[in-house]
């Protein structure tokens, strides 16, 4: 399949461009000249086709304009990619992410998720985010148990997304996670699997302080890095703002997108907007659907039924009480009506031990053992099992996974 192309691209793709777009009539436009050149009169014909077929009138001709203009064409993408809002499978199938994260870096029970990424594909699930560092404990992490994780996930017909927990709120340490991911040993572990490899650059960096500009330049060079350095699978990008700003990601999107050379980052929130700050049923809807109308992919990474900031409260106030819930029926409901891709918060167990314990908080774990046979009641079960717009009801997996 010819590349992607838009505005300004030259070469043999674009002069096969147009002499398929003249060869497809009807039009109300003249016909093109063919020369190669993806200018403003291309750039017209392209949109107008795009809205005669069905398809959002970007005017990027990627794989899904392609397929349209030349039907029987094989799809030749080596890894997942975004077109519009949407991510698709090498083989070109739309992918709405339907899964949960699991904190297999600290998991010493199931350490390479041989147990429990059975028993989260029981759910339905087509994908886990799987909880990475480069350290823990002051020890380096180890590779091995990494690939393990990944061809694990794997055969169990789940999409892998690994993410680099360490920078969670520092965005001082976002060079840290580009020059992990770029070390000879990772590169070779991420091309082994990139087919279906979804990369996470990092958790959460950066706090409430970071504003758009650093965002954009930060990520920029974190990008372009990682491209040169030859990791070419879809990137994955947290909101800054401990993961919540949604508004810093629709102000940097178009722009990161730009400055990628393979134009294939997902944008990724965490929805922990806490119902006692005021966010809830047509706050939630009113905000994700201003995100949904600028045309960027996005995804929910994170989000539970606790976690959020407790508004009001006294310093130290536990996120995981009632101060703490969120509306996580509204989030269900409006990344369903949007085709949104979502990852709960978090399989369990370990949800009580973090820094600081707080024991409230394993009303996080969606079972005590990671079993699906102990599923918590509640938010666990709706979100897993019974909501109309849970996993099992909502999630369909690639045919090539």
């Amino acid at each position: 399949m010819p590349k992607t192309l838009r505005k300004g691209a030259t070469g043999p793709d674009v002069i096969l461009l147009q002499s398929t777009l003249n060869a497809r009539p009807p039009s109300a436009l003249p016909l093109l000249d063919v020369d190669g050149i993806f200018g403003s009169f291309t750039l017209a014909r392209v949109k107008e086709f795009q809205r005669n077929n069905r398809l959002r009138a970007s005017g990027i001709v990627g794989p899904a304009t392609w397929r349209k203009l030349q039907p029987g064409a094989p799809i030749q993408k080596p890894t997942f990619y975004v077109e519009g809002r949407y991510l698709h499978d090498p083989r070109g199938n739309k992918v709405i992410l339907r899964g949960v994260n699991k904190m297999s870096v600290w998991d010493g029970d199931d350490p390479t998720g041989a147990i429990y990424f059975p028993e989260i594909r029981q759910t339905g699930a087509n994908s886990v985010r799987i909880v990475w560092t480069i350290t823990t404990r002051g020890v380096r992490t180890d590779l091995a148990i990494l690939d393990a994780l990944i061809t694990n996930a794997r055969q169990n017909h789940l999409i892998p997304m690994i993410e680099l927990h360490d920078a969670t709120g520092n965005w001082n340490r976002l060079q840290e996670l580009v020059d992990f991911w770029v070390q000879p040993a990772v590169l070779t572990l991420i091309q082994k699997h990139q087919a279906y490899l979804l990369v996470n650059i990092g958790n959460e960096v950066g706090d409430d302080d970071v504003t758009a500009g650093q965002f954009i330049a930060g990520y920029t060079a974190a990008i372009q890095n990682l491209r040169a350095a030859g990791i070419h699978t879809l990137l994955v990008i947290d909101a800054a703002g401990w993961g919540k700003n949604l508004g810093i990601l629709d102000a940097s999107a178009a722009t990161l997108l730009a400055a990628d050379p393979d134009h294939n980052l997902l944008f990724s929130v965490h929805l922990y907007w806490s119902i006692a700050c005021g966010d809830a049923g047509d706050s939630i809807r009113a905000r994700i659907q201003h995100s949904v109308a600028l045309g960027y992919p996005l995804i929910v990474g994170e989000f539970s039924k606790y976690g959020g900031y407790p508004c009001g409260q006294p310093r130290g106030t536990s996120m995981c009480g009632p101060s703490g819930e969120v509306d996580y029926q509204t989030i269900l409901e409006t990344c369903h009506t949007h085709e949104i891709g979502w990852y709960a918060w978090e399989w369990g167990p370990g949800n009580a031990l973090g820094e600081p314990p707080d024991p409230l908080c394993d009303k996080m774990d969606m079972t005590p053992d990671g079993q699906l046979a102990h599923l918590k009641p509640g938010w666990a079960e709706e979100v897993a099992i019974s909501s109309p717009y849970s996993i099992k009801n909502t999630s369909i997996t690639p045919p090539g996974m």
